[in-house]
């Protein structure tokens, strides 16, 4: 079983397509097991940008 530094490490090494998928599927699957942690709530929050998330609406119109 790999130990989280390795996870971590091969996580960053992902090309741009593979590490859209650990967000896009990993993420989710595992949710319901740390929705109910306090502490892995707390970092997830701290992931998400608010002034990227905006500039990033802002220059694909909102995918319109």
């Amino acid at each position: 079983m790999m130990k989280f530094h390795e996870i971590k490490a091969a996580v960053m090494k992902l090309d741009e397509r593979d590490s859209r998928r650990v967000v896009l599927e990993l993420l989710p699957a595992i949710w319901p097991k740390i929705v109910g942690d306090d502490a892995c709530l707390q970092l997830l929050r701290q992931l998400v940008d608010e002034e990227s998330v905006r500039r990033d609406r802002e220059e694909h119109l909102d995918h319109i």
